[in-house]
């Protein structure tokens, strides 16, 4: 599966001169240049929301943990602590008492946020967002684009929101689908240079005749390269593979359960980058208890529309 990217080449690259790693992160997560940062004329008028989150991102990073404090930022802080959440599993409550512990220890007017929920806040910015897509438990249609405003399948019937109880007065949909949005993804590999000059690899590369070392030395590639020649003449231009696999979230001993992800491979990227789980992008969590079966096309309609 394929997806054009010409617009992504046009963006800013981030400034290398920069040595505070945290205000390089706001800086690529808001889509700027440090340049333009720099250059950006006053004007004295109120900033918009893009900008005014921008803004705080950069005040975060600059501002010291406590007064008097060289090694952490405000923002640096959170970011290695959510790190060590994400990387050791920990829950909530597990981030929640670490941190109780840490603000006791530190001193009084320090500015480390005081649980997960305001760190989380803090760090929604850097958040590449996902769509909840409303989708009939049968999987014979997405309640999505003209069909957003139905309230049951067009094909088995089925009503699209479970019945409200005494407890519960909100419409709740039987089933809804996770689209993660590709296109802030790729263009984040634009953005950054260590990722940037690697996404021509897959068509300057030398390849030895008979030794496949990257999908792009397949012949299914190259049988694809001369169907579309205009697409393939732009070596920016992204190469993806599409993986799809059900699992049971719950463990193989409890109720029996299938949730189906969606993931993409950048194939413009060499062997050693490509099949790294940081340059695998999830983008669609197809939801259980049941496979989609025959119609995992309904599904993936969201991505397809993206890419073309």
């Amino acid at each position: 599966m394929v997806g054009s990217t010409s617009n992504a080449s046009n963006m800013h690259e981030v400034g290398n001169e920069n040595s505070n790693p945290c205000r390089n992160m706001a800086i690529d997560a808001m889509r700027m240049s440090d340049g333009n940062v720099r250059e950006c004329p006053i004007i004295e008028e109120e900033p918009n929301a893009d900008a005014a989150r921008f803004f705080d991102l950069l005040k975060d990073s600059d501002e010291p943990l406590w007064d008097g404090c060289t090694n952490h930022s405000k923002l640096s802080a959170v970011t290695q602590v959510f790190t060590i959440k994400s990387d050791h599993e920990l829950s909530e409550a597990g981030y929640d008492k670490i941190i109780e512990w840490a603000r006791s220890i530190l001193p009084k007017r320090n500015r480390l946020k005081e649980n997960f929920y305001a760190a989380k806040s803090m760090m929604k910015p850097f958040d590449l967002g996902y769509q909840k897509i409303d989708i009939c438990p049968n999987f014979y249609m997405l309640y999505y684009l003209e069909n957003a405003e139905m309230t049951e399948c067009m094909t088995c019937g089925h009503s699209r929101y479970k019945p409200k109880t005494g407890r519960r007065n909100t419409l709740m949909a039987y089933k809804k689908l996770r689209y993660f949005p590709i296109t802030p993804r790729l263009q984040r590999l634009f953005m950054l240079p260590r990722t940037a000059e690697h996404m021509t690899w897959h068509q300057s590369h030398h390849a030895i005749d008979g030794v496949m070392v990257h999908p792009s030395d397949s012949e299914t590639y190259k049988h694809f390269k001369s169907v579309h020649p205009h697409f393939s003449a732009e070596s920016r231009n992204v190469h993806l593979g599409l993986c799809i696999n059900g699992f049971n979230p719950f463990g193989s001993f409890a109720t029996p359960y299938s949730c189906w992800p969606v993931i993409l491979t950048v194939y413009n990227l060499p062997p050693g980058m490509c099949m790294r789980p940081k340059f695998m992008f999830l983008s669609i969590v197809i939801p259980g208890p049941n496979s989609s079966g025959q119609n995992i096309d309904v599904c993936l309609r969201p991505l397809i529309d993206e890419l073309t």
